[in-house]
């Protein structure tokens, strides 16, 4: 962060409030669900972007947010609709709470989309700085404090989540290096850290994700890799990381018991596929349990649940929003979204907060133009006629 980015965040407080919540977004001190103290920033950053801005958004920015509203729309109408007819409405994982998580992150996507309208590049270069900085304050700790977890999860509740994170801070520094114009070196330390917190987390598909990504960076710039490597071969000998490759190939050896249909919670798209028309919603998972002496499971997938849950209607509704994200974006820059769509596919990410902050990234980065080393100019005041 240079000298003049940081003079223009402690000069403009929605700029600190920003930078704050993406610091934060890794650090959790409350159960999963309940809003987070990064989250709470979000409540109080949403009304000031609002306040100061002038309800208009560049044509390109806006594509992305419609289709996103009608879909949180439609989550709202799914969710409580069936809470009407169940007459479920307080209990715990009760369809009510599901909305909120939509709604509450399809604001932190408008706010970051909106935020770029004003502020140009710098709210790009500024966000991948608290991403970073995030990043190595996880592994600081990771490696001064390791324990004997078999899956560690840092200042997360689980592991997955740990896993998760480093996959999008990952993505989000391979999308920005080129046009960010970020050093070789500074590129590839943080890949190495995130691939290292994927490590420690042991998550099959996260640390799947960043081979991915990985692999795309050596058609993209082959020398980041050969950096990366270097450093890589220089630290697989130390303790916690060779404790953590371990971990993770005892998870990749491991006897499933389940076929991964089952293990996934796919098998209930065919089980239950009369839900599948206009949705099933997200609550009351106990009605698809068929072992009684267990309690009911999310299925462990996001388009999977997008389509069972919210039906034909919301899966079309979520596939315009994929396709206005990525149409008219470089095809090396879209490309560095794959990783997360493999990770999804094994897992449940669309109600973790750093997606949307991502996602909102990718849509500003593809937008056309110079970096901008100062704040957009204002918008002329308009004479009295």
């Amino acid at each position: 962060m240079t000298r003049s980015d940081l003079r223009t965040i402690l000069h403009v407080p929605v700029l600190a409030v920003w930078c704050l919540f993406v610091f934060m977004i890794p650090f959790y001190f409350l159960p999963s669900g309940l809003p987070q103290p990064g989250d709470v920033l979000v409540f109080v950053l949403v009304p000031v972007v609002l306040a100061g801005w002038n309800g208009r958004l560049n044509r390109l920015l806006s594509s992305a947010i419609r289709p996103l509203l009608w879909f949180t729309l439609w989550v709202c109408l799914i969710n409580y609709g069936w809470a009407l007819v169940a007459g479920k409405w307080t209990a715990l994982k009760a369809y009510t709470i599901f909305p909120l998580y939509y709604i509450f992150n399809a604001a932190v996507f408008s706010t970051g989309i909106i935020l770029y309208q004003r502020f140009g590049q710098l709210i790009l270069r500024i966000t991948l700085d608290c991403v970073v900085a995030a990043v190595m304050v996880q592994v600081t700790v990771a490696i001064l404090a390791r324990g004997q977890a078999y899956r560690d999860a840092l200042f997360f509740n689980n592991a997955n989540q740990l896993g998760y994170y480093a996959l999008l801070a990952a993505s989000l520094m391979a999308m920005a290096q080129r046009k960010l114009r970020i050093g070789l070196l500074k590129t590839s330390v943080v890949l190495l850290a995130c691939a290292y917190l994927a490590l420690l987390s042991a998550s099959r598909s996260a640390v799947a994700g960043i081979a991915i990504l990985f692999f795309l960076l050596v058609f993209q710039n082959p020398k980041i890799i050969i950096v990366a490597s270097l450093a890589a071969v220089g630290l697989v000998t130390l303790g916690p990381v060779a404790q953590a490759i371990e971990t993770v190939e005892q998870r990749v050896h491991r006897d499933r018991h389940m076929t991964f249909a089952e293990e996934r919670g796919y098998d209930r798209m065919w089980k239950y596929k009369e839900y599948m028309i206009i949705g099933a919603g997200e609550g009351d998972v106990n009605r698809f349990n068929d072992n009684p002496r267990q309690h009911g499971r999310e299925i462990h997938s996001s388009i999977a649940t997008v389509l069972f849950s919210y039906g034909i209607v919301g899966i079309t509704l979520f596939m315009w929003f994929v396709v206005r994200i990525v149409r008219g974006a470089p095809i090396r820059t879209a490309l560095m979204l794959l990783p997360t769509l493999a990770q999804t596919v094994a897992h449940q990410g669309m109600r973790f907060t750093m997606l949307w902050v991502l996602l909102a990234f990718f849509v500003a980065l593809k937008m056309p133009g110079p970096v901008l080393g100062k704040l957009a100019p204002p918008e002329p005041t308009p004479t009295p006629a």
